[in-house]
């Protein structure tokens, strides 16, 4: 019987040539056995230049954790309804993981939208081995 453990840290910086802003999303993925349950920790930063220098401000550090086999969302941002939809970023992630002991791929999108124009979308893939 194979043991699996994932761990995944990954790292993009993505740059949106309309938008001229740049984002990096880091993100780790990893299962929680004993709770039989993940856990998806996100950190995005918008990547600024101020006098030659590139600086991080950090647009949010959503965390999630659901049971194997259930899908979970988490948005941060204002709401459609908010005056201030259109103007500031709100960022969502989906996730989805495979049922407990099943083989398969567990699925990170963090999107980025100004208003509802895309500004940027990130997906990381993490195989999981089943019992």
């Amino acid at each position: 019987m194979k043991k699996h453990f994932g761990l995944l840290f990954a790292l993009f910086a993505i740059a949106s040539s309309s938008a001229a802003a740049s984002y990096s999303t880091e993100v780790t993925m990893a299962p929680q056995k004993e709770k039989n349950e993940y856990e998806i920790s996100v950190a995005i930063t918008e990547l600024l230049t101020q006098d030659g220098k590139v600086t991080e401000k950090l647009l949010g550090q959503p965390r999630l954790r659901s049971p194997f086999g259930s899908p979970a969302s988490m948005h941060i941002g204002p709401e459609p309804a908010s005056e201030q939809f259109q103007k500031e970023d709100n960022i969502t992630v989906d996730v989805t993981w495979p049922k407990a002991g099943e083989t398969g791929v567990a699925i990170c999108i963090v999107t980025i939208k100004r208003g509802d124009k895309l500004v940027s979308k990130s997906t990381m893939k993490l195989a999981i081995e089943g019992k």
